[in-house]
């Protein structure tokens, strides 16, 4: 498998402080889990349910479109939902082995919604998403990731707006702008 580097995650490194308790949402490969991690993370909880189920509910594209759509990008051929399974099982094995050496990392195969009921609200310094891409997917994130950082922590994320391109992320964008206004915040690029 590939090294893909999401091209967004080093505009954010600088605002990981080193002893943060922080948590991704939307693991894949883990190139970002590592970068989180060379920033001298405390805690780093890796949640990604490695799973196509959250894609049968997606509002925003059919699951035949979305096996079809990611077929290219994953490079599985032919586009069945078998061929799927076995590519995130395998990635998962991925995941654990290149984490099990790291006693800060804690990873959840299982969708963020489940995982929020099971850690402490304002515990976190910082939570990533880049997770579940449907306006409803991200939209909770978002509101639940509020009760779960400390008091000043921070809620950063991922595929906000990429303009002309044929990845759009319009769930994200419509998710994260509806939850700025209803909390009066601010976004900052």
């Amino acid at each position: 498998m590939g090294k893909l580097v999401n091209s967004d995650a080093p505009n954010i490194m600088h605002l990981i402080k080193k002893d943060s308790i922080g948590a991704e949402i939307g693991v894949w490969m883990g190139n970002t889990s590592i970068e989180f991690l060379n920033q001298g993370v405390k805690e780093l909880h890796l949640i990604d349910p490695y799973s196509v189920e959250p894609f049968k509910e997606n509002s925003e594209m059919s699951y035949k479109k979305w096996l079809n759509k990611y077929k290219k990008l994953l490079r599985i051929n032919p586009a069945t939902e078998e061929n799927f399974i076995k590519y995130y099982n395998n990635v998962y094995k991925q995941i654990v082995e290149k984490f099990k050496d790291k006693p800060q990392v804690k990873i959840f195969r299982k969708e963020s919604n489940e995982w929020f009921n099971i850690v402490p609200d304002n515990y976190f310094d910082w939570i990533y998403i880049d997770g579940d891409h449907s306006f409803e997917g991200c939209y909770g994130d978002l509101v639940q990731s509020k009760k779960k950082i400390k008091p000043g922590g921070m809620i950063l994320g991922d595929d906000f707006k990429w303009p002309d391109s044929t990845w759009s992320k319009p769930g994200v964008t419509k998710a994260v702008k509806q939850f700025v206004y209803e909390n009066n915040y601010q976004k900052s690029f």
